[in-house]
């Protein structure tokens, strides 16, 4: 046993902590919707998840709801900006934190993005059963890339190099266009059920949209 008629001391730190709390889920689950099972897909029951944020230092946000379009690539700076620390410099997320001052500001980004590859096990049907789960990725055959404004969701599906890793501009698989102008966020089944990308009207918009995907993913 140890025994000493020296008492125990502690150096008392009086610390300001700042506590935010961060409550989001991982991409949705499809139960037969768009005739899909489980969240494999770029569809926007798949791609959009929920996220909520609590600062205390910002107690006027308390309760207020945004529409403007962030990404979860976007939570670091946020929290790091709402907590008074510079974020790194090489991350590619935006900080959203201004809409805790204002919540009705619109949107920082014109865009959210979101790709998912296949790997159909039938090439002459390319949407049953195509989940790349297990796969290298330099044998996936096709990437889906995805961009969803405030008023479409645009996915070009391109043929994957798997040498690049990268999917080929050039080599285009598959295009979805879906139009989200009525969309209020309470109704997960009214949208994207008719495909506008054979539509000539939405040539000039598929071309816009195609320009962001580029300018995000790079050549």
């Amino acid at each position: 046993s140890h025994s000493s008629t020296t008492p125990l001391t502690f150096n008392a730190c009086l610390c300001s902590v700042l506590y935010v709390f961060v409550w989001l889920n991982v991409h949705r689950w499809q139960l037969g919707e768009h005739g899909e099972w489980a969240k494999h897909t770029n569809f926007e029951l798949a791609a959009r998840v929920p996220l909520m944020i609590r600062a205390p230092s910002k107690p006027q946000s308390a309760g207020n709801r945004s529409s403007a379009i962030v990404e979860l690539i976007d939570i670091y700076p946020t929290l790091a900006e709402l907590a008074g620390l510079p974020p790194p410099a090489d991350l590619n997320g935006t900080s959203f934190a201004p809409y805790f001052d204002d919540h009705t500001k619109p949107s920082i980004k014109d865009a959210a993005f979101f790709q998912f590859p296949r790997c159909p096990k039938n090439l002459s049907r390319l949407w049953d059963e195509n989940i790349c789960l297990k796969v290298p990725r330099t044998q996936f055959f096709s990437m889906g890339y995805s961009v969803r404004t405030k008023q479409f969701r645009y996915t070009e599906w391109l043929k994957w190099n798997g040498t690049r890793l990268h999917g080929e501009w050039d080599d285009i698989v598959g295009v979805e266009l879906y139009d989200h102008t009525a969309d209020t966020g309470t109704d997960f089944d009214a949208f994207e059920n008719e495909n506008l990308a054979k539509e000539p009207s939405m040539k000039t918009v598929m071309d816009q949209l195609h320009s962001l995907l580029v300018q995000n993913y790079g050549e």
